[in-house]
């Protein structure tokens, strides 16, 4: 066989078997840490400019605390900062935000991904992630994580959608991720495409 029919025998195969198959790695917390540093520093700085002493806001859950008090006064400016640098500098990462109560919808094709954050810290504990399978038999992998204020993450899920034969032949799966400690952290829920060829359409909700 000549060197280019060789060649071109691997490149066949490749696309072959990587066109039904894919490596099962899942998403990096990392991959949202200079945003979600960027709102820790935003959250302490709106804290500050709507009457959060600087004592009270050293800390993750002095800061929570104090900025719950102030209610709409401090949300509407971490808004209006997330949607600045959404447009700017966060915009070739395409973060979505999510807040309690929200319920997003998304379809993710082929390896592509998404990231849905907290665009301040939360102020409860126990909050629940949702995910619903809505269509598509796209394999995919959910990761969730949180961040404290000093930059500690840790990994709370990872959960998968199509990963085998049999969950490929079920539709609108459910996964539920109930974070206890989430009070005073940073939430980010890392979708990440793990199939060429197919897609998955998803709903995910915060409460």
């Amino acid at each position: 066989m000549t060197t280019s029919k060789l060649l071109n025998t691997l490149t066949i195969l490749s696309i072959l078997f990587f066109g039904t198959n894919t490596v099962s790695i899942a998403q990096s917390c990392n991959s949202a840490a200079q945003i979600v540093s960027d709102i820790w520093d935003a959250a302490e700085d709106k804290a500050v400019a709507v009457g959060c002493s600087s004592a009270s806001v050293s800390t993750g859950y002095g800061l929570v605390a104090c900025a719950a008090l102030k209610g709409v006064q401090y949300t509407s400016k971490m808004i209006t900062y997330w949607n600045s640098k959404v447009n700017n500098s966060w915009a070739t990462i395409g973060p979505r935000s999510i807040q309690k109560g929200d319920t997003e919808n998304g379809n993710i094709i082929g390896t592509t991904g998404r990231k849905y954050i907290t665009p301040y810290p939360l102020d409860y504990d126990n909050a629940t992630i949702t995910i619903n399978e809505k269509d598509g038999k796209g394999k995919m992998c959910v990761v969730v994580c949180t961040t404290d204020k000093n930059g500690n993450t840790v990994k709370i899920a990872e959960k998968w959608f199509n990963d085998t034969s049999s969950r490929k032949k079920k539709k609108n799966e459910k996964r539920t991720i109930t974070i206890s400690n989430s009070k005073a952290k940073v939430v980010s829920i890392h979708f990440d495409g793990k199939s060429v060829t197919n897609s998955f359409k998803y709903s995910v909700s915060l409460d």
